[in-house]
Protein backbone atom coordinates (compact mmCIF):
# COMPACT_ATOMS: atom_id res chain seq x y z
CA UNK A 1 0.00 0.00 0.00
CA UNK A 2 1.40 3.40 -1.00
CA UNK A 3 2.22 6.26 1.33
CA UNK A 4 -0.98 8.10 2.27
CA UNK A 5 -0.36 11.83 1.97
CA UNK A 6 -3.86 12.79 2.99
CA UNK A 7 -5.66 11.54 6.08
CA UNK A 8 -9.20 10.25 5.76
CA UNK A 9 -11.50 13.09 6.86
CA UNK A 10 -13.79 12.67 9.84
CA UNK A 11 -17.03 10.96 8.93
CA UNK A 12 -15.75 9.39 5.67
CA UNK A 13 -15.61 5.62 5.74
CA UNK A 14 -13.95 3.31 3.23
CA UNK A 15 -16.29 1.56 0.83
CA UNK A 16 -15.23 -1.83 2.18
CA UNK A 17 -13.15 -2.88 5.16
CA UNK A 18 -11.61 -6.11 3.81
CA UNK A 19 -8.20 -5.27 2.31
CA UNK A 20 -6.77 -7.14 -0.65
CA UNK A 21 -3.26 -6.78 -2.08
CA UNK A 22 -2.89 -4.06 -4.72
CA UNK A 23 -1.91 -5.78 -7.98
CA UNK A 24 1.22 -4.49 -9.71
CA UNK A 25 -0.47 -3.82 -13.05
CA UNK A 26 -1.21 -0.70 -15.03
CA UNK A 27 -4.74 0.64 -14.69
CA UNK A 28 -5.65 3.92 -16.35
CA UNK A 29 -7.51 5.62 -19.11
CA UNK A 30 -4.68 6.45 -21.48
CA UNK A 31 -3.53 10.07 -21.65
CA UNK A 32 -6.01 10.84 -24.43
CA UNK A 33 -8.94 9.76 -22.26
CA UNK A 34 -7.82 11.80 -19.26
CA UNK A 35 -7.09 14.88 -21.34
CA UNK A 36 -10.48 14.65 -23.04
CA UNK A 37 -12.25 14.46 -19.67
CA UNK A 38 -10.33 17.53 -18.47
CA UNK A 39 -11.00 19.42 -21.72
CA UNK A 40 -14.73 18.77 -21.40
CA UNK A 41 -14.60 19.92 -17.78
CA UNK A 42 -12.81 23.13 -18.81
CA UNK A 43 -15.52 23.86 -21.39
CA UNK A 44 -18.14 23.69 -18.65
CA UNK A 45 -16.34 25.49 -15.81
CA UNK A 46 -17.03 29.04 -14.71
CA UNK A 47 -14.37 31.70 -15.17
CA UNK A 48 -13.74 31.75 -11.42
CA UNK A 49 -13.36 27.96 -11.30
CA UNK A 50 -10.87 28.04 -14.17
CA UNK A 51 -8.87 30.83 -12.53
CA UNK A 52 -8.97 29.20 -9.10
CA UNK A 53 -7.89 25.80 -10.39
CA UNK A 54 -5.04 27.16 -12.52
CA UNK A 55 -3.78 29.46 -9.76
CA UNK A 56 -3.71 26.56 -7.33
CA UNK A 57 -1.85 24.29 -9.76
CA UNK A 58 0.78 26.99 -10.25
CA UNK A 59 1.29 26.97 -6.45
CA UNK A 60 1.98 23.24 -6.31
CA UNK A 61 5.10 21.98 -4.55
CA UNK A 62 8.22 22.46 -6.71
CA UNK A 63 9.09 18.76 -6.49
CA UNK A 64 5.74 17.81 -8.03
CA UNK A 65 6.45 19.88 -11.13
CA UNK A 66 2.81 20.80 -11.74
CA UNK A 67 3.49 24.34 -12.96
CA UNK A 68 5.94 23.00 -15.53
CA UNK A 69 3.09 21.19 -17.31
CA UNK A 70 1.86 24.47 -18.81
CA UNK A 71 2.56 24.98 -22.54
CA UNK A 72 5.58 27.13 -23.34
CA UNK A 73 3.62 29.35 -25.74
CA UNK A 74 0.09 30.43 -26.64
CA UNK A 75 -2.45 32.95 -25.46
CA UNK A 76 -3.00 33.23 -21.69
CA UNK A 77 -6.21 31.22 -22.03
CA UNK A 78 -4.47 28.52 -24.07
CA UNK A 79 -1.64 28.27 -21.55
CA UNK A 80 -4.06 28.03 -18.61
CA UNK A 81 -6.19 25.44 -20.39
CA UNK A 82 -3.11 23.46 -21.39
CA UNK A 83 -1.88 23.35 -17.80
CA UNK A 84 -5.28 22.16 -16.56
CA UNK A 85 -5.68 19.49 -19.26
CA UNK A 86 -2.13 18.19 -18.97
CA UNK A 87 -2.36 17.93 -15.18
CA UNK A 88 -5.07 15.30 -15.56
CA UNK A 89 -2.33 12.91 -16.75
CA UNK A 90 0.16 13.80 -13.98
CA UNK A 91 -0.59 10.83 -11.66
CA UNK A 92 0.25 8.49 -14.55
CA UNK A 93 3.28 10.53 -15.65
CA UNK A 94 4.93 10.28 -12.23
CA UNK A 95 4.45 6.51 -12.25
CA UNK A 96 6.84 6.27 -15.19
CA UNK A 97 9.40 8.96 -14.36
CA UNK A 98 12.31 9.46 -11.99
CA UNK A 99 12.19 8.13 -8.45
CA UNK A 100 12.16 11.68 -7.10
CA UNK A 101 8.48 11.91 -7.99
CA UNK A 102 7.52 8.64 -6.35
CA UNK A 103 6.54 10.31 -3.09
CA UNK A 104 3.43 11.38 -5.03
CA UNK A 105 2.85 8.06 -6.79
CA UNK A 106 0.18 5.70 -5.41
CA UNK A 107 -0.72 2.81 -7.67
CA UNK A 108 -3.63 1.65 -5.52
CA UNK A 109 -5.42 5.01 -5.76
CA UNK A 110 -6.43 4.49 -9.39
CA UNK A 111 -9.09 1.82 -8.93
CA UNK A 112 -11.53 0.12 -6.57
CA UNK A 113 -11.87 -3.63 -7.07
CA UNK A 114 -15.44 -4.82 -6.58
CA UNK A 115 -15.40 -8.58 -7.02
CA UNK A 116 -18.23 -10.47 -8.72
CA UNK A 117 -19.04 -13.58 -10.67
CA UNK A 118 -21.84 -14.85 -12.86
CA UNK A 119 -23.97 -17.81 -11.85
CA UNK A 120 -26.49 -18.96 -14.41
CA UNK A 121 -26.27 -15.65 -16.19
CA UNK A 122 -26.94 -13.62 -13.01
CA UNK A 123 -24.36 -11.29 -11.43
CA UNK A 124 -23.38 -12.32 -7.90
CA UNK A 125 -21.40 -9.72 -5.87
CA UNK A 126 -18.55 -11.11 -3.74
CA UNK A 127 -18.43 -8.40 -1.11
CA UNK A 128 -16.09 -10.25 1.25
CA UNK A 129 -13.23 -9.96 -1.27
CA UNK A 130 -12.88 -6.19 -1.56
CA UNK A 131 -12.26 -3.47 -2.44
CA UNK A 132 -9.27 -2.51 -0.32
CA UNK A 133 -9.65 0.24 2.26
CA UNK A 134 -7.58 2.62 0.12
CA UNK A 135 -9.19 2.91 -3.29
CA UNK A 136 -10.23 5.45 -5.93
CA UNK A 137 -13.63 6.23 -4.41
CA UNK A 138 -12.28 6.61 -0.88
CA UNK A 139 -9.46 8.80 -2.17
CA UNK A 140 -11.82 11.09 -4.07
CA UNK A 141 -13.80 11.68 -0.90
CA UNK A 142 -10.64 12.39 1.09
CA UNK A 143 -8.94 14.53 -1.56
CA UNK A 144 -12.05 16.62 -2.18
CA UNK A 145 -12.19 17.37 1.55
CA UNK A 146 -8.55 18.52 1.36
CA UNK A 147 -9.26 20.69 -1.68
CA UNK A 148 -12.19 22.38 0.07
CA UNK A 149 -10.14 23.03 3.22
CA UNK A 150 -8.96 26.62 2.82
CA UNK A 151 -6.79 26.27 5.92
CA UNK A 152 -4.66 23.64 4.17
CA UNK A 153 -1.46 24.73 2.43
CA UNK A 154 -1.80 25.60 -1.26
CA UNK A 155 0.90 23.04 -2.04
CA UNK A 156 -1.18 20.30 -0.43
CA UNK A 157 -4.39 21.45 -2.10
CA UNK A 158 -2.65 21.62 -5.49
CA UNK A 159 -1.59 17.98 -5.30
CA UNK A 160 -5.11 17.04 -4.18
CA UNK A 161 -6.55 18.86 -7.20
CA UNK A 162 -4.13 17.12 -9.58
CA UNK A 163 -5.24 13.73 -8.26
CA UNK A 164 -8.93 14.70 -8.45
CA UNK A 165 -8.56 15.71 -12.11
CA UNK A 166 -7.23 12.23 -12.75
CA UNK A 167 -9.35 10.06 -10.48
CA UNK A 168 -12.68 11.45 -11.67
CA UNK A 169 -11.70 10.06 -15.05
CA UNK A 170 -10.49 6.77 -13.61
CA UNK A 171 -13.69 5.88 -11.78
CA UNK A 172 -15.73 6.46 -14.93
CA UNK A 173 -13.76 3.72 -16.70
CA UNK A 174 -15.88 0.61 -16.00
CA UNK A 175 -12.99 -1.81 -15.54
CA UNK A 176 -11.41 0.39 -12.86
CA UNK A 177 -14.26 -0.71 -10.57
CA UNK A 178 -14.43 -4.38 -11.47
CA UNK A 179 -12.63 -7.66 -10.88
CA UNK A 180 -14.51 -10.61 -12.36
CA UNK A 181 -14.06 -13.97 -10.64
CA UNK A 182 -14.17 -17.18 -12.67
CA UNK A 183 -13.12 -20.79 -12.09
CA UNK A 184 -9.85 -20.04 -13.88
CA UNK A 185 -9.36 -16.74 -11.99
CA UNK A 186 -10.63 -17.32 -8.43
CA UNK A 187 -8.93 -14.13 -7.18
CA UNK A 188 -10.42 -11.96 -9.93
CA UNK A 189 -9.21 -10.78 -13.32
CA UNK A 190 -7.63 -7.54 -12.00
CA UNK A 191 -9.98 -5.23 -13.87
CA UNK A 192 -9.71 -7.20 -17.10
CA UNK A 193 -5.89 -7.23 -17.06
CA UNK A 194 -5.94 -11.04 -16.90
CA UNK A 195 -8.45 -11.30 -19.76
CA UNK A 196 -6.16 -11.66 -22.78
CA UNK A 197 -7.08 -10.60 -26.31
CA UNK A 198 -5.52 -11.34 -29.67
CA UNK A 199 -3.57 -8.45 -31.16
CA UNK A 200 -3.09 -5.01 -29.64
CA UNK A 201 -4.24 -4.08 -27.09
CA UNK A 202 -3.72 -7.62 -25.82
CA UNK A 203 -5.68 -7.19 -22.57
CA UNK A 204 -9.31 -6.26 -22.04
CA UNK A 205 -8.38 -3.52 -19.57
CA UNK A 206 -6.00 -1.90 -22.04
CA UNK A 207 -8.67 -2.14 -24.73
CA UNK A 208 -11.02 -0.03 -22.59
CA UNK A 209 -8.25 2.37 -21.55
CA UNK A 210 -7.36 3.03 -25.19
CA UNK A 211 -10.90 3.07 -26.52
CA UNK A 212 -10.98 6.72 -27.63
CA UNK A 213 -7.77 6.35 -29.61
CA UNK A 214 -9.05 3.12 -31.16
CA UNK A 215 -12.43 4.56 -32.16
CA UNK A 216 -11.17 7.97 -33.31
CA UNK A 217 -7.46 7.82 -34.18
CA UNK A 218 -5.25 10.88 -34.30
CA UNK A 219 -4.90 12.08 -37.88
CA UNK A 220 -1.52 12.22 -39.59
CA UNK A 221 0.11 15.55 -38.79
CA UNK A 222 -2.57 16.47 -36.23
CA UNK A 223 -1.20 18.11 -33.11
CA UNK A 224 -1.96 16.55 -29.73
CA UNK A 225 -3.89 19.61 -28.51
CA UNK A 226 -6.03 19.79 -31.64
CA UNK A 227 -6.70 16.05 -31.39
CA UNK A 228 -7.96 16.29 -27.81
CA UNK A 229 -10.06 19.35 -28.72
CA UNK A 230 -11.61 17.39 -31.60
CA UNK A 231 -12.39 14.42 -29.38
CA UNK A 232 -13.90 16.60 -26.67
CA UNK A 233 -16.08 18.45 -29.18
CA UNK A 234 -17.28 15.16 -30.65
CA UNK A 235 -18.13 13.66 -27.27
CA UNK A 236 -19.94 16.82 -26.13
CA UNK A 237 -21.93 16.84 -29.36
CA UNK A 238 -22.90 13.17 -28.99
CA UNK A 239 -23.79 13.54 -25.29
CA UNK A 240 -24.70 17.20 -24.66
CA UNK A 241 -24.50 18.68 -21.19
CA UNK A 242 -28.14 19.75 -21.47
CA UNK A 243 -29.25 16.11 -21.59
CA UNK A 244 -27.68 15.30 -18.19
CA UNK A 245 -30.04 15.70 -15.26
CA UNK A 246 -29.13 17.73 -12.19
CA UNK A 247 -29.46 14.58 -10.08
CA UNK A 248 -26.91 12.81 -12.26
CA UNK A 249 -24.47 15.72 -12.08
CA UNK A 250 -24.77 16.06 -8.32
CA UNK A 251 -24.58 12.35 -7.47
CA UNK A 252 -21.87 11.02 -5.17
CA UNK A 253 -18.57 9.32 -5.92
CA UNK A 254 -20.05 6.03 -4.71
CA UNK A 255 -22.78 6.42 -7.34
CA UNK A 256 -20.25 7.02 -10.10
CA UNK A 257 -18.39 3.89 -9.09
CA UNK A 258 -21.59 1.85 -8.94
CA UNK A 259 -22.46 2.98 -12.47
CA UNK A 260 -19.06 1.86 -13.74
CA UNK A 261 -19.29 -1.49 -11.99
CA UNK A 262 -22.73 -2.14 -13.48
CA UNK A 263 -21.44 -1.29 -16.96
CA UNK A 264 -18.50 -3.66 -16.51
CA UNK A 265 -20.87 -6.42 -15.47
CA UNK A 266 -23.41 -5.75 -18.21
CA UNK A 267 -21.33 -4.56 -21.18
CA UNK A 268 -17.68 -5.57 -20.85
CA UNK A 269 -18.07 -9.36 -20.86
CA UNK A 270 -20.79 -10.43 -23.32
CA UNK A 271 -20.88 -14.11 -24.22
CA UNK A 272 -19.65 -13.15 -27.69
CA UNK A 273 -16.34 -11.88 -26.27
CA UNK A 274 -13.85 -14.74 -26.19
CA UNK A 275 -10.45 -14.79 -24.55
CA UNK A 276 -7.45 -14.85 -26.89
CA UNK A 277 -9.54 -13.56 -29.79
CA UNK A 278 -10.12 -10.14 -31.29
CA UNK A 279 -13.25 -8.26 -30.13
CA UNK A 280 -15.95 -8.27 -32.80
CA UNK A 281 -17.04 -5.19 -34.73
CA UNK A 282 -20.34 -5.27 -32.83
CA UNK A 283 -18.46 -5.23 -29.50
CA UNK A 284 -16.37 -2.28 -30.66
CA UNK A 285 -19.44 -0.28 -31.67
CA UNK A 286 -21.26 -1.00 -28.39
CA UNK A 287 -18.29 -0.25 -26.15
CA UNK A 288 -17.37 2.92 -28.05
CA UNK A 289 -20.73 4.43 -27.09
CA UNK A 290 -20.41 3.34 -23.47
CA UNK A 291 -16.93 4.85 -23.17
CA UNK A 292 -17.85 8.12 -24.89
CA UNK A 293 -20.78 8.63 -22.52
CA UNK A 294 -18.58 7.86 -19.50
CA UNK A 295 -16.00 10.42 -20.69
CA UNK A 296 -18.74 13.01 -21.15
CA UNK A 297 -20.19 12.38 -17.69
CA UNK A 298 -16.74 12.48 -16.11
CA UNK A 299 -16.04 15.86 -17.70
CA UNK A 300 -19.40 17.37 -16.77
CA UNK A 301 -19.21 16.07 -13.21
CA UNK A 302 -15.64 17.29 -12.77
CA UNK A 303 -16.73 20.75 -13.91
CA UNK A 304 -19.65 20.71 -11.48
CA UNK A 305 -17.37 19.70 -8.62
CA UNK A 306 -14.84 22.45 -9.35
CA UNK A 307 -17.52 25.09 -9.91
CA UNK A 308 -18.59 24.34 -6.35
CA UNK A 309 -15.06 24.45 -4.94
CA UNK A 310 -14.20 27.75 -6.66
CA UNK A 311 -17.57 29.58 -6.71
Amino acid sequence: MGLILFALPTGVSPVRTTPVPAPAVVRRWDSTGHKTVARIAWDNMSASARAGAVTLLRHGPPLAGLASLAPASGTPEQVDRGLFVETATWPDMIRDTAAAFHVYHHGNWHFADFFWKKVGGAVVPLESMGPADTNAIERLNALTAVLRDLSAADTTRAVALAWILHLVGDIHQPLHLSSRVTVALPHGDVGGNSFKLLGKPNKLHAYWDDILDLSTPQAAGEGATHYVDRLANGVEHAFPHATVSAATLHSQFDDWGAESLALAQQKAYPTTLKANRRPSAAYRIATDKVAEKRVALAGYRLAELLNGVFP
